[in-house]
């Protein structure tokens, strides 16, 4: 991990002349691409500023990660989920605050602390309801969990129903039937798929299920199957959280998480009329 002390804080001055720099960068990379010369630039010059734009936009970056991990550590002590899987989620909030930054318009930091705190109340929101709840209520399930582990601290013992009821100033049923929620079973945390590339060369019945997975994923469109394939480690891949495969497949993190829940939603609707795999992939 990268150490909050290695990239001095940007100044307003830096933050507007780095923008620029990204900016020319960006435009170089589209004329060399398309071939477009309404400049009088050499290749030389263009590949100069797009490499000068790609420094520009690292050293942006990297500036804000101190952001992104003070931001990931509040929403981690609120919720108690994993400050690690928190900040590598802020940091693609943080790239895409970045690409719309105008520096004309203020500081980078006011723009960006409402992006990237809104996305990880998006996130801890998901960790907590996956797709069983509804945001509103997953947003309730979150904020219970963070007044308890709060809660939790002060007393030097685990927090009951009734009291977190008298916390929230909510009746005791509905604090109970939060805090009894548990979110379902993912195929992140099914051994069987996660490790399916290191079994397929193992017992017939797993070349056999290793087959059989195969076969369904093409049965899903392939931008669909390709994260599916990425996110649970099929086919020989190794399983790559949402961040990671929106980086590799140069998407946005709201875009894989869309495919991945489609192509999941297919695989079910093919099992639930395939009589003949009943259970298999079943999220």
């Amino acid at each position: 991990m990268i150490s909050n002390t290695e990239i001095a804080l940007l100044t307003a001055a830096e933050e507007r002349q780095l923008a620029r720099t990204i900016e020319a960068g960006v435009l170089a990379e589209h004329l060399l691409a398309s071939g477009e010369r309404p400049l009088r630039a050499t290749e030389a010059e263009l590949r100069a500023l797009a490499s000068e734009g790609r420094r520009a936009w690292e050293h942006f970056w990297l500036a804000n990660l101190r952001l992104v991990w003070k931001l990931a550590g509040a929403e981690s002590r609120l919720t108690g989920l994993n400050v690690d899987e928190l900040f590598q989620e802020g940091c693609v909030a943080l790239a895409g605050a970045l690409q719309r930054f105008d520096g004309e318009r203020g500081r980078f930091s006011t723009y960006a602390v409402t992006r990237i705190r809104q996305h990880l109340i998006e996130v801890g929101a998901a960790r907590f309801g996956a797709m069983e709840l509804s945001v509103s209520r997953a947003v309730q399930v979150r904020r219970a969990h963070g007044v308890r582990a709060r809660l939790d601290q002060e007393l030097g013992r685990q927090t009951g129903a009734e009291e977190l009821a008298a916390e929230l100033a909510r009746p005791t049923a509905w604090a109970r039937a939060l805090l009894s929620h548990r979110a379902p079973v993912s195929l992140d945390s099914c051994d069987q798929v996660g490790r399916l590339a290191d079994q397929i060369g193992a017992e017939p019945e797993q070349r056999l299920f290793a087959s059989q997975v195969r076969e369904l994923l093409a049965l899903v469109p392939t931008d669909e199957a390709e994260v599916l394939r990425r996110r649970f480690g099929l086919d020989h891949v190794v399983a790559e959280t949402r961040a990671e495969v929106a980086a590799r497949l140069r998407v946005s993190l709201s875009t894989v998480r869309r495919l991945e829940q489609r192509g999941l939603e297919r695989l079910r609707q093919v099992l639930g009329r395939d009589a003949a795999a009943p259970g298999l992939l079943a999220g």
